[in-house]
């Protein structure tokens, strides 16, 4: 049963901790983060820039997904100028398979201004970071702590999770009411001077002992001050809204070719996963009739008059909200009569790496060249 914020803020205040409890909790958890914590890479200098591309990189992203991506990225942009000063398909080239692509064109427009404005330092203020595009409460609250060792406070999953466990909160923490409560223990929390290694070592425990599943709890070091640990229900915690079953989408893709390249255009601007590119595509609810509308799609945007065989390839992929089902149909051309422009484009079979594409895509242009070289 819901209960109502005042009931929610009684349910916390009576299971406040005193001070030397939470003394002890704080102290159990940074000597703990000492000892154990991961070695990664913007944990060494903890300068902001790499703080911040970290947590972006981060988000709906494990550690161990995002590494390589990180590791490439900051080989080729050490330096928030370089982002600033970087070509846009560079940009999107780099963060190709880490989804949600309008995250680092906000990192683009983040770089710029603070170049432009704050003479290419980031702010330590968290009013002042969460003015800069993409950045909201969270990775505000992660910059300031974690790059500057401010007392901001920090709330992702994994320290909903844990703070969720440690306060037996029977409540889903999607609800507003206990949002709050929860983002005011995460900063009335943090030893003083402290910010930064507290903050991570919060996060730190939810992504490898406080895990969403089978919680490794002899191995915790504040598992004495676990309330759901004592009645024995954190697997219940945190509380699961029931999701909703995602949507099926279809998608019918033209790989359209001529000697020894492939017809792509690039996405518009505002739509998922825009600036990537793309074979010539349409999308339904259906599959039905998909490929019939695809060909006059291609003769009425692109010029090209052709008669598609059948499915030869297909692939779901699964996003936040949908999932989508990919099918793949081929047709040659005689000629390059389609007008070029910087959204159109044919691409050499042996160039196709060098492009954006979508994770989808990408596994199909890997496929597609293997069996062509088979």
């Amino acid at each position: 049963m819901l209960k109502s914020i005042n009931t929610v803020s009684e349910f916390f205040l009576k299971k406040e901790l005193d001070p030397k409890n939470l003394t002890d909790l704080q102290q159990s958890l940074l000597d703990w983060f000492a000892e154990y914590q991961r070695k990664l890479p913007w944990r060494v200098e903890y300068e902001p820039y790499e703080v911040w591309i970290s947590e972006i990189m981060l988000q709906q992203t494990q550690v161990k997904t995002m590494l390589p991506y990180y590791r490439r990225w900051m080989e080729a942009l050490p330096g928030i100028r370089e982002v600033a000063e970087a070509d846009e398909e560079l940009l999107i080239k780099l963060w190709e398979g880490l989804g949600y692509y309008r995250r680092v064109r906000n990192i683009r427009k983040t770089a710029e201004m603070i170049c432009n404005e704050y003479g290419g330092h980031f702010p330590e203020e968290v009013t002042k970071l969460l003015k800069l595009p993409g950045i909201g409460r969270y990775t505000a609250g992660a910059i300031a702590s974690i790059g500057f060792n401010q007392p901001a406070p920090v709330l992702d999953g994994n320290v909903t999770r844990v703070l969720c466990r440690l306060k037996k909160i029977l409540d889903p923490p999607q609800l507003s009411e206990v949002g709050k409560e929860l983002w005011r223990l995460a900063e009335a929390w943090i030893p003083k001077g402290k910010a930064r290694h507290f903050n991570q070592a919060l996060m730190e425990l939810g992504a490898t002992v406080c895990l969403p599943s089978s919680p490794s709890c002899l191995l915790c070091p504040i598992q004495h001050h676990c309330l759901a640990l004592d009645s024995e229900n954190v697997n219940q915690i945190p509380v699961k809204v029931p999701s909703k079953a995602p949507k099926q989408r279809y998608r019918a893709c033209a790989v359209i070719r001529f000697n020894q390249s492939l017809l792509f255009s690039k996405r518009p601007e505002n739509v998922l996963l825009e600036g990537l590119w793309e074979f010539p595509s349409i999308e339904g609810d259906s599959i039905k009739n998909l490929k019939e509308i695809l060909e006059k799609h291609v003769e009425q945007v692109y010029g090209i008059m052709i008669s598609l065989g059948n499915e030869f390839h297909q692939l779901d992929h699964r996003y936040t909200n949908f999932k989508t089902r990919v099918s793949f149909y081929q047709a040659e051309v005689d000629g390059l009569q389609v007008e070029m422009d910087e959204t159109i484009s044919w691409v050499k079979f042996s160039e196709t790496e060098k492009l954006a594409l979508p994770s989808p895509y990408r596994r199909f242009v890997d496929w597609y060249l293997k069996q062509i070289v088979e």
